[in-house]
Formats: structure tokens, sequence, C-alpha cells
């Protein structure tokens, strides 16, 4: 499970993608996430550590690729609605 900064991180890396066509940098990680830049880089790292992302630290954040999008749901947690994905569930 993911603390609340890496969770973040992930869900503007991934935005940031698919809106802009790249990876945002560091200061704009920054910026997004309402966190300092070395917050950031210790949520990057725990990305990093649990496989969501591909990055080393010497390499700049930028070269980031995600592996995966979105953090899976707990064993047991409960699920709403009737699972077709519509917002109304």
């Amino acid at each position: 499970m993911l603390d609340d900064t890496a969770r973040k991180l992930l869900r503007i890396m991934c935005h940031f993608r698919s809106h802009f066509g790249r990876m945002p940098q560091l200061k704009e990680l920054a910026r997004l996430s309402g966190r300092r830049e070395a917050q950031v880089m210790s949520g990057l790292r725990e990305l990093a550590l649990q496989g969501f992302i591909q990055w080393q630290p010497p390499q700049p954040v930028e070269a980031a690729v995600i592996l995966i999008a979105w953090e899976s749901p707990e064993p047991g947690a409960k699920v709403t609605g009737s699972g077709s994905g519509h917002w109304t569930d």
C-alpha cells in the first residue's frame, strides 16, 4: 500500500503524461503535489521500490517510466456497486 505522497505522485504522473505527452519535471511535481522536492524524491523512491515506476535516482525525474498506473485494492476491501464501472455504482 502506498502512502499519500507516493499515491498522489503516481496519479499526477499518469495524468500529466496523458495530457501533455511527457513526464513532469521535479519542480512541476513539487508544485502540483504541494510537497517539497525532498518529499517528492522520497515518494518517487517508494514508487520505484514497490515496482510502480522504473527510475534510478541519478536519472532526471522525467526519465521515469510508469509500469503500473493504478494501485490495486487491498485484499478484503469492500467493493460497492454492481461492478459495471458506471459512475453511479
